[in-house]
């Protein structure tokens, strides 16, 4: 339940800057040393460049007849462009994810999860469509993810790990409630569905082996596995062929990229499809009929699309020579003539619409600004910067998106706040937000986005620069980029600060450990402070996970690194001020994480900031707790940079 928080309980409840005494706000909310303005400041951003709701594409209907959308929680159909936002589920109590058409016990209706309260534990559900009650499938309280349906709609699968223990199903439900789901596989790491074979007798499922990775293809009458692929890097997207015979995957195990690969379920014969184009594939999407499959490939952020035919292996459209932007969620048309998908561009927020492939035009159906909304040119600069080692002969080069104010200048030099992903097996794309946007555009502040060393998208060898004991190479890729700060004439060096989330955080927390002495201040949202006690208390069923990218805390030499290279170790060399934000539900980085860290910067009589929401996870998606976090961030770069 959303609290009425007034600016007159901000004014009245505020403390003095040093203080550390916790003040709530209705039931979930606890701000400390939080400035007054913090309200007004969360408001501003969220009325900044005014955009229209933004539904977003989940498919089609099952005539084929019109767009699934879902919007707050709810699913809607839309038959046209200008046509209504026909809702299509009335389910009290039940905010839905990922809907996807599905037979329901010989009735249209749909399969969904949903998570209430940001723990991730999303329930899988099974619904008519035709009354107010939905069932409930998944198992107990557990976490469901890779949800998929088969081609004719009465099989669905998907990914269970029950709440506290660690362990993964791979399940197969009926489309009907009452009939018993079929649990093909149990281990310490997940098994995702990734397709059914056309006639329904069999599952794609990819993940984890014990030396790498692997393809598997399982029986749905015998239960019996048969291992199609074997690889060391992740093998993942894989699809059938419409006569069965041929399985599609992606994987970058055959190259430094991600390439999509086929295999002859027949002759095990095993070819490339589209191979050493030198960018990752994003994703695949594959057409009803099976004889088209869009491929999205990430040039430097933005997405370039291609679509191939899948029986002659021959280029259908494409590749888009100038990109849509960045794209998600591709849906191919019943005919197989159009995309359903979502797009943003630097400029433009995230809309929803057709894309026809052989045109390269976009359609927008819902999203992007309001009518007449004044617009304010902001677009990154996609370039690099030096860091400290060599790639081959030349000096290594970061890849960075840079928002410079248009009033930076070598005369009016801009103050810089530097934003890390999390992952760290992510990106910073050159995707709309709002917050950027007002930072750059209404504070003067110059954003600074890299991809410092193991974010995805720029090849595997660039991806697992970072990984276990290489980990502080990371951090001194944010030291090449305070010298980089240096060599610009219209930015600030001596007014820097360095934010992210998740891992994000960590890398805002380690980087002032190193680098206090050239920043002004921090934030971290939801950041790990220290990797020991992560491994501990993070949800079991992402220890393999995390193991596999961070290092195995078991192991004695790991276990000393972690303790080398851990914020919470050296928060006595954290000399500037800090702001927490954390969900108290948050599953993948526990609430102990940020306050174990304040309480050790506080001890160096540093001064620290904090935003708490108990009934938030990893992420603040509760709308007025968003604007608090939101404003006390903008509040915190204001006193740090501009004042």
């Amino acid at each position: 339940m959303l609290f009425p928080l007034t600016l007159a309980a901000i004014l009245a409840a505020s403390v003095p800057a040093g203080a550390q005494e916790r003040r709530q706000f209705g039931d979930n909310l606890f701000l400390e040393n939080v400035p007054q303005s913090v309200l007004y400041d969360g408001r501003e951003v969220a009325g900044h460049m005014q955009t229209q709701n933004s539904y977003s594409v989940r498919g089609w209907t099952h005539d084929g007849d019109a767009l699934l959308f879902s919007y707050r929680g709810d699913l809607y159909r839309r038959s046209s462009v200008k046509g209504d936002y026909v809702k299509l589920l009335d389910l009290p109590g039940l905010s839905l994810s990922n809907a996807k058409p599905a037979s329901v016990c010989g009735r249209n209706g749909y399969v969904f999860t949903s998570d209430r309260d940001g723990d991730e534990y999303s329930a899988v559900y099974l619904t008519d469509g035709r009354s107010f009650d939905a069932d409930k499938v998944s198992p107990g309280r557990s976490r469901n993810i890779s949800v998929i349906v088969s081609d004719t709609g009465d099989q669905i699968a998907y990914a269970s790990a029950e709440a506290g223990t660690g362990v993964w199903q791979l399940i197969v439900q009926p489309g009907c409630a009452d009939r018993p789901p079929q649990v093909l596989a149990r281990g310490n790491a997940p098994f995702y569905p990734d397709d059914f074979s056309p006639d329904g007798r069999y599952l794609l499922a990819e993940g984890p082996a014990e030396d790498g990775f692997k393809l598997s293809e399982i029986d749905l009458e015998t239960g019996e596995e048969t291992i199609l692929v074997e690889a060391e890097e992740d093998v993942k997207d894989s699809a059938y062929s419409a006569d069965g015979r041929y399985v599609f995957f992606t994987s970058n195990a055959y190259s430094d990229f991600t390439d999509l690969m086929r295999y002859d379920r027949e002759t095990g014969e095993l070819i490339p499809v589209l191979s050493d184009v030198g960018f990752d594939i994003d994703g695949i999407a594959v057409s009803p009929d099976r004889s088209r499959m869009a491929v999205s490939y990430n040039r430097d952020g933005l997405s370039t699309i291609l679509v191939i035919d899948m029986n002659r292996l021959e280029l259908v459209a494409g590749p888009s020579e100038r990109s849509p932007g960045v794209v998600s969620s591709m849906r191919f048309s019943p005919d197989g003539e159009m995309l359903a998908m979502s797009v943003s561009q630097p400029e433009v927020p995230w809309r929803s619409g057709l894309y026809d492939y052989r045109t390269g035009a976009f359609e927008p159906w819902t999203g992007g600004f309001k009518p007449n909304q004044k617009m304010t040119s902001l677009v990154p600069d996609l370039t690099t910067y030096k860091t400290f080692d060599m790639d081959g002969d030349a000096p290594r080069r970061i890849p960075l998106l840079a928002y410079r104010p248009s009033t930076a200048s070598p005369e009016n030099p801009a103050p810089v706040v530097i934003f890390a992903h999390g992952g760290p097996e992510s990106q910073s794309r050159p995707s709309f937000s709002r917050f950027y946007h007002y930072i750059v555009t209404q504070m003067g502040i110059a954003v600074l986005r890299p991809n410092i060393r193991g974010s995805d998208g720029y090849g595997k060898t660039f991806e697992q620069l970072d990984e276990t004991t290489r980990r502080g190479d990371a951090i001194r890729d944010i030291g090449a980029l305070l010298d980089w700060i240096e060599e610009q004439p219209d930015l600030d060096a001596s007014r820097v600060v360095v934010a992210g989330g998740s891992y994000g955080g960590f890398v805002s927390l380690a980087s002032l450990v190193e680098y206090s002495d050239r920043l002004k201040g921090g934030i971290s949202r939801f950041g790990v402070s220290d990797f020991a006690s992560f491994m501990e208390n993070t949800e079991p069923y992402r220890v393999d996970n995390r193991r596999r990218e961070y290092g195995d805390e078991r192991d004695p030499e790991i276990a000393a690194f972690f303790q080398q290279i851990s914020p919470m170790q050296n928060a006595d060399r954290i000399t500037v001020p800090v702001l927490f934000i954390q969900g108290g539900n948050d599953p993948r980085v526990p609430q102990q994480q940020s306050e174990d860290m304040i309480a050790a910067i506080r001890a160096n009589g540093v001064r620290v900031s904090y935003v708490l929401a108990t009934d938030e996870g990893h992420g603040f998606d509760k709308s007025e707790n968003s604007r608090i976090s939101t404003g006390a961030q903008i509040a915190f770069l204001r006193e740090m940079l501009l004042d």
